[in-house]
């Protein structure tokens, strides 16, 4: 008996080990609140390997609207093959997994959304909302299906309901996709710490470490936003602009040059349409364009659509989704370039309307002495210099008059 008494201790004590050895004293956390880029998926991928050096869980929190298709497939790789528990979380109350991010809720090991957030609507689309045209929108289609597929037979979901928010655009409120094996749970925030912690062996006291992008993260994930691009691009075209209206410095030129090498980068992280570049480029021809030629405002006109347009396209990619730029953006870059507009046209109104500082257009509406006349005609004085003068009125030697027309070497005057 006491020998079995002891062999029941050894093991009480060897469990009791075990499991405080696979215990978490603490859990990871970041957050994903914006369009889905290679940016995130850099920072996602550097937390996980921080988390699996550290052998700590992760929580994620989302709300996202989408993004690039490519940088997502990047997320779900590093979710799929985390040594690490990862927990996604839908989260605060209203926050919603769109597009591209029901892959990366849906990819985590155990993913839970808070009440009022919803998870959906990933058919593939273009940044402005249109559907993908030609032989391209099947090719798609069906990539982004199978990869919801996978990660839905990975993960023991509901492949049909998991299938119906790519080809249908379904979209999910918590409690719908909780029914429908979408997520595995709809949890408050501290429901979901209990819940996590007796599924992970976490310690109830265990800290939640909040992980906030470095400085490089956070230079990578300005360049990656789709507003800062559009302003760069439109700033780095204004300085060019000033550089060629007053040569000569380089300063212009040289941090004109600089704001076109970020965008290039930001091009690289994000797929641009050319031809909404090209159409911003032609906005800007327009204007150039309207202080050259009379078109009593068309060319501007034409060219603040083209920059509309512009503006709207360039993030317009088979690639992304739910990637655009600001209508807020849009309005400020379109009134500072109306405003540039209108004050070079009336700057060009003001110098053709403003009296001619030298010549003999000088002397209109001026007054002249008169120092010869006979019937008509006869010669007048002004600045010291004689010109010859015809009137319709009767004068006479020392007449004052005001001279109203300039005809070659002859001046029209009338009696003041």
């Amino acid at each position: 008996m006491k020998k079995l008494l002891l062999l029941i201790t050894v093991i009480l004590c060897f469990l009791q080990t075990a499991y405080a050895e696979n215990t978490y004293d603490k859990i990871y956390s970041f957050t994903i609140d914006g369009v889905i880029t290679d940016a995130t998926a850099s920072f996602v991928e550097a937390n996980i390997i921080k988390a699996e050096k550290d052998n700590v869980p992760i929580l994620m929190y989302i709300d996202t609207p989408g993004g690039v298709l490519e940088s997502t497939r990047k997320i779900v790789q590093t979710l799929l093959s985390a040594k690490v528990p990862v927990i996604s979380y839908v989260y605060p109350n209203g926050a919603r997994a769109a597009s591209a991010g029901i892959f990366i809720t849906m990819a985590a090991e155990f993913s839970a959304m808070s009440e009022s957030s919803n998870i959906g609507a990933a058919h593939p689309v273009l940044s402005n909302g249109d559907d993908i045209k030609g032989d391209m929108a099947e090719k798609v289609l069906n990539d982004t299906t199978a990869l919801i597929k996978s990660i839905a037979e990975k993960r023991g979901k509901n492949i049909d309901a998991a299938v119906a928010m790519v080809t249908k655009s379904k979209s999910y409120t918590a409690s719908e996709a909780l029914k429908l094996n979408i997520i595995d749970a709809v949890l408050s925030h501290n429901d979901l710490i209990k819940t996590i912690s007796k599924k992970y062996n976490i310690a109830e006291d265990a800290a939640v470490i909040s992980i906030e992008p470095d400085f490089k993260q956070e230079v990578y994930n300005l360049i990656a936003n789709p507003n800062f691009l559009a302003a760069v691009l439109f700033l780095g075209i204004i300085l060019i602009m000033l550089e060629i209206k007053m040569p000569g410095t380089f300063i212009f030129a040289g941090l004109g040059i600089i704001c076109l090498i970020v965008f290039a980068f930001g091009a690289n992280i994000i797929p641009i349409n050319f031809l909404g570049v090209m159409l911003i480029l032609l906005g800007f021809g327009l204007f150039i364009a309207e202080i050259f030629i009379t078109s009593f405002g068309a060319l501007t006109v034409a060219g603040l659509i083209s920059l509309i347009f512009g503006l709207r396209m360039l993030f317009e990619s088979e690639h992304s989704s739910g990637i655009s730029v600001s209508i807020w953006v849009i309005v400020l870059i379109v009134a500072i370039t109306l405003s540039i507009a209108l004050l070079i046209g009336r700057l060009i109104v003001k110098d053709f309307s403003r009296r001619p500082s030298s010549g003999p257009e000088t002397m209109l509406d001026k007054e002249a002495v008169v120092i010869e006349w006979e019937g008509s005609s006869g010669r007048v004085k002004i600045y010291e210099e004689i010109w010859n003068a015809y009137s319709d009125e009767s004068l006479s030697v020392d007449d004052t008059v005001i001279i109203t027309q300039i005809e070659g070497l002859k001046l029209r005057v009338k009696k003041k």
